[in-house]
Formats: structure tokens, C-alpha cells, sequence
């Protein structure tokens, strides 16, 4: 499934990304997508989101690893992720931690 928002910009962040799409192979929802993919890792980014946070409630980190390309080039990406091996811990005269 993938979120359709409608985004409305002014003209200057459209000729940019009419700008970008002529001159590279993206299209213009990867362009978008790349630049909130990109921006999520961007300290400046997190510094502009912090001076308009409204509340104590800390702001998220994103779900994807800056290395996670399909992430924006494909729009109904899904993220696969690796179990963690269960740790059991057994207590026979001191602790002892198994992982795996």
C-alpha cells in the first residue's frame, strides 16, 4: 500500500523539480520521495523540525537506513526485517546470557 498526499508547492519548488526530472532519469514522485528520504537523515532538517516542535514528545526517527535506496525509487517499498535470535537466560549458580 503506499500514501498519494497531494502536495502543493509554489512555483519555485516546481521549476526545481521539473529542473530535476529533465535532467536525470526520476521521476517527479521519486524526486519528492527522495528529498523526505534524504531529509529525515539531515541535521538541519531535525534543527528546523526542532524550533517548530509544539510538544515534549521527541521527534521520530526514520524506519529506513540511509543505504535503504528502493526505499524512495520504488513507492510500494516494504522494508524486510531480520528476527532477532530469541536470548534465554539460565541461572545455574551465576547468570549466563545465550544468544542465538
Amino acid at each position: 500500500m503506499s500514501y498519494r498526499p497531494t502536495v502543493r508547492y509554489p512555483d519555485i519548488y516546481k521549476d526545481y523539480v521539473e529542473k530535476i526530472f529533465k535532467a536525470t532519469t526520476l521521476d517527479r514522485n521519486q524526486i519528492i520521495r527522495l528529498a523526505l528520504f534524504v531529509a529525515a537523515h539531515s541535521d538541519e532538517y531535525k534543527a528546523i523540525l526542532k524550533k517548530h516542535q509544539t510538544t515534549d514528545v521527541p521527534l521520530p526517527q526514520p524506519d529506513w537506513e540511509k543505504d535503504e535506496e528502493r526505499c524512495w525509487k520504488d513507492q510500494n517499498y516494504i522494508k524486510k526485517t531480520v528476527p532477532t535470535p530469541p536470548i534465554k537466560i539460565i541461572e545455574q549458580g551465576g547468570i549466563k546470557i545465550i544468544i542465538g
